[in-house]
């Protein structure tokens, strides 16, 4: 059995916190936060502290705020033999310094409160600083998802990039879609399938070989006539560049 502190009430920490629930080999000690309100109500029965002198009998400790505070809430922290773990891909184990048992458990995954996932599926990428801390979250990490991979920090860090590309990046192209969609008053959902079929094409072969649309097929009349759609100077610069790239890679 493995106890858990959390710190953190975010959409990391309570995606974390619903699994560990979920786990027979896992307990959730406590939950560390400013405020319990924002925390569902299905973690309202976790115990719950402002405090952080709470996790003196955790094994582990899970920092999971956003980058910029990690820091700050390790320097508060009281000094343990408990491992210390940050949750973050683009940060370094080092933000930890001063705790001597400490690493990085990072979920290659989007979370949001209102939607629960398979954590079986959602990859986990795994350092500590010494062989004992990369037990126990080789140990854990396994506990929580058989895709559990031990990263090193530049590894990690071009893992984050790479998803930063694959989600942040296409769900603001979504956006975008979504509000041209609504200016001529076509309907959005109508390129859902269209969405569906590209994702699932990707799992099958290289997505430079899935690559389709004017661009790729140097479509000169097709591309001119999407310029003279009227559109937001916002959206006029990602088709150009976009379109741009596509048809350099087809030289």
């Amino acid at each position: 059995m493995i106890r858990i502190g959390l710190i953190g009430t975010g959409n990391v920490a309570v995606a974390l916190a619903r699994e560990i629930l979920d786990q027979e080999n896992l307990t959730l000690v406590q939950l560390i936060g400013r405020d319990q309100n924002k925390l569902p109500k299905d973690l309202f029965a976790v115990p719950f502290s402002n405090q952080f002198n709470t996790l003196s009998s955790c094994e582990v400790i899970l920092i999971a705020v956003s980058d910029h505070a990690i820091q700050e809430v390790s320097n508060q922290l009281p000094l343990t033999n408990a491992v210390v773990a940050h949750t973050s891909g683009a940060s370094s184990m080092d933000l930890l310094g001063r705790h001597n048992n400490r690493g990085v458990f990072y979920p290659l995954q989007t979370f949001s409160k209102q939607r629960q996932l398979n954590w079986s599926k959602i990859p986990i990428l795994w350092e500590g600083n010494n062989r004992q801390v990369n037990e126990t979250l080789e140990t854990f990490s396994q506990m929580i998802s058989p895709n559990a991979t031990l990263s090193d920090e530049k590894q990690r860090l071009s893992m984050h990039l790479a998803a930063v590309l694959v989600n942040n990046f296409t769900n603001h192209l979504y956006a975008e879609a979504h509000r041209f969609c609504k200016s001529k008053h076509v309907n959005f959902e109508l390129l859902l399938p269209l969405i569906e079929e590209t994702t699932r094409k990707i799992k099958q072969q290289d997505p430079s070989k899935s690559q389709t649309g004017p661009a790729s097929r140097g479509d000169m009349e097709t591309i001119q006539r999407h310029k003279m759609v009227p559109m937001t100077e916002q959206l006029r610069d990602i088709y150009s560049l976009f379109t741009s790239q596509l048809l350099n890679r087809k030289k």
